[in-house]
């Protein structure tokens, strides 16, 4: 019984929060605040992707149940002229850095905008303090003039390697494919922790440590322009241009040769989702000549390179998986998840740089629930299948030798 209405009221909580966002909320598409610019490059990406599906359907094939979410209504950028947007602070006890946030965007009286990756009216309501804060002190330090651009937006997490390459980088090259130069951004509110590769990063894509607003700079700002791109984001629905966007934004021109080198990498360094057995497997992939590497330390370009120069990368399911995109062609990627942590990213990233692409679902340690924390442990049958793979492919790169 106490099941059914606890669903009736979760139901009516949604029902209401819908009703009071149709009446407050406002869309960048009829706002006399905001320009939008529909999005042109998903289609001819789209139809791009449809003439290949068939030569790399082989390439993804699997079985596995992959987490989803819903895509995004509809894509473009929309640009708000004297727009106010408010940061929020998640909860203490689930940042993972302090300076995390996330933002709302509002016009210039301090109506919502509603969109596809925008806030609900529930996290406005969360900020409705900042703003009267904001509205009594009326300091003048938080005006920025000319045009910014609201980078990422959608984690919370904002020293995390794939996220900030996927989400907030890629933005910057979708936002240039549908404004003028003379509109494009001055400046960047960027999610980020200070953390020196992500300095690396921007300063590699091209863009000033002068451009960069800190997320947590101010809790509630007013923008002259305010630039707002709307599009897939995240680790599920990956944008079909993902991989163009991050070569385009770093100059990287795709390796005509294919790679040579076996490569392991390791996430012992890290603090989650490590493999419990991991000896095993490394020293199982040793014998067949895979190299074990850890990026921890590793500048931009390094990492580049070592992914370049390989034929196999294995490894467990992480950031660093990123990299793939700056593999030669076909290269084969095996991906070792959890079984509670079935995120498809770097399977769809994989098939976008047309690689080879191998995914296993390893058992999770008990004790933790959530997939994206706990460690795993990859079964022997798992660890001969991962060798069978190297086998069938290492022949292509004259390793075939050392399989035993």
């Amino acid at each position: 019984m106490s099941k059914v209405v606890i669903s009736v009221a979760n139901k009516l909580v949604q029902k209401v929060q819908g009703l009071l966002e149709y009446a407050w909320f406002v869309s960048p598409k009829k706002s006399p605040f905001s320009v939008w610019h529909e999005d042109r490059v998903l289609p001819k990406f789209i139809k791009a992707i449809d003439e290949d599906d068939k030569d790399y359907q082989e390439m993804m094939a699997d079985t596995l149940s992959w987490g989803c979410n819903t895509k995004v209504r509809f894509s473009g950028v929309f640009v708000v002229s004297n727009a106010k947007f408010i940061m929020n602070v998640r909860l203490k006890s689930h940042r993972r850095h302090p300076d995390s946030r996330k933002a709302i965007v509002c016009t210039r009286n301090y109506r919502p905008f509603k969109y596809p990756g925008g806030q609900s009216f529930l996290f406005f309501l969360s900020c409705i303090r900042k703003i009267l804060i904001h509205q009594r002190k009326k300091s003048s330090h938080d005006i920025i003039s000319g045009n910014v651009a609201l980078l990422g937006n959608c984690a919370y997490e904002n020293d995390n390697y794939y996220h900030f390459w996927a989400d907030v980088i890629t933005d910057i090259w979708y936002i240039r494919q549908h404004l003028k130069e003379e509109d494009l951004p001055d400046y960047y509110v960027t999610p980020h922790a200070n953390m020196p590769w992500q300095w690396d990063i921007l300063k590699l894509c091209g863009v000033n440590k002068s451009q960069v607003i800190s997320y947590a700079k101010y809790d509630v700002s007013s923008i002259e322009k305010l630039i707002i791109p709307v599009r897939d984001k995240g680790a599920y629905n990956l944008p079909p241009w993902l991989c163009r966007a991050m070569h385009d934004m770093c100059g990287w021109s795709p390796k005509l040769q294919k790679g040579e080198r076996l490569i392991y990498v390791s996430r012992a360094d890290a603090d989650r989702r490590r493999i419990s057995n991991e000896e095993i497997l490394r020293s199982r992939l040793q014998e067949v000549g895979f190299e074990i590497h850890t990026l921890n330390g590793l500048s931009i370009d390094e990492q580049q390179q070592l992914f370049a120069s390989a034929a196999i990368i294995c490894a467990p399911h992480g950031a660093a998986l990123t990299n793939l995109v700056w593999c030669g062609p076909e290269a084969v990627i095996i991906d070792l998840l959890s079984d509670r942590y079935l995120i498809p990213c770097f399977r769809q990233l994989a098939a976008q740089n047309k690689l080879f692409y191998y995914a296993y679902a390893c058992r999770q340690l008990e004790g933790v629930k959530s997939g994206l924390i706990g460690d795993i442990i990859v079964s022997e049958t798992q660890i001969e299948s991962v060798l069978d793979v190297v086998s069938r492919h290492a022949v292509h790169v004259n390793q075939a030798e050392n399989i035993i």
